[in-house]
């Protein structure tokens, strides 16, 4: 993820796609208020907080703000919890709640962003709101992560449909791979040493080592003790909680095998979640 410029990678496009698709979403929500599913949020709130991320993203890559002073105070302990907290904060901090202004600054918000991230060598690291340093390949695959799964939770407080292509997917999932180490629940994995093959469906695959409570990304080794086929999309609901995983299991959207498939029933338990 950190070869050639920022407007190279196809997960560049994909952002900008999104981004259009999303401004249009927001254009013809015509209840502000609806309750998200599963979320906090109404569907203005959840806009929002995309257009308030691409900001701040943009802001963090400038070096315009600070990211520590960004998190919210508290001493939060796992990524997901400082995600949480800066949320908080970074909504109390955008009042904007207008849907039809929201929708035209999904687009601006995100060029500008990327103006930011061509600032930027692409192997960087930038720090960012959720105590995560990031590279900008990575930062452009967390907020297209934002488009596509807000834009699934705006969507379906709406009653409309919002698919997830294969391809967004993995341009998603190449970023939370990335992550993955730093939301890993290390309670739950203290002691434990087990590795992880992730197999997705038309895209690449990824060993997770995890040893007493650090996991560590690598390329395919040695045989892992369990192996996880997924089908991107499936992989990407579940990971981000909007969905659950036996369903998926059920439609052979998952399956687990290896030398101790039962492992892969208990991996979403291991990371606390993007």
């Amino acid at each position: 993820m950190t070869s050639g410029t920022i407007e190279s990678l196809p997960a560049t496009r994909a952002l900008r796609e999104a981004a259009t698709r999303t401004a249009r979403l927001l254009a013809a929500v015509r209840q502000p208020g609806a309750a998200v599913p599963g979320l906090t949020w109404t569907a203005a709130e959840t806009a929002a907080h995309m257009v308030a991320e691409f900001r701040d993203y943009a802001a963090f890559a400038r070096g315009e703000r600070d990211a520590g002073a960004a998190r919210a105070p508290g001493g939060r302990e796992t990524a997901a919890q400082r995600q949480a907290a800066a949320n908080a904060a970074q909504l109390a901090r955008f009042p904007e709640r207008d849907l039809p202004r929201l929708a035209d600054m999904v687009v601006p918000a995100a060029e500008d962003f990327l103006a930011a991230a061509r600032e930027r060598g692409t192997g960087e690291r930038i720090g960012t709101s959720n105590g995560l340093s990031m590279t900008t390949p990575t930062m452009t695959a967390a907020l297209l992560g934002e488009l596509v799964v807000h834009g699934l939770d705006i969507a379906r407080a709406a009653g409309v449909p919002w698919p997830i292509s294969r391809p967004d997917a993995l341009h998603v999932i190449a970023g939370v791979m990335a992550m993955v180490p730093d939301y890993l629940d290390r309670q739950r994995a203290a002691g434990l040493h087990v590795s992880y093959e992730l197999r997705f469906r038309g895209g690449p695959r990824y060993r997770i080592a995890i040893d007493d409570g650090v996991a560590e990304i690598t390329t395919p080794g040695p045989a892992a003790d369990c192996w996880i086929s997924a089908d991107p999309t499936a992989f990407l609901l579940v990971g981000y909680g909007r969905s659950g995983q036996w369903g998926q299991l059920a439609r052979g959207k998952l399956i687990a095998g290896g030398r101790k498939p039962w492992l892969g029933f208990a991996f979403g338990q291991l990371i606390t979640g993007p």
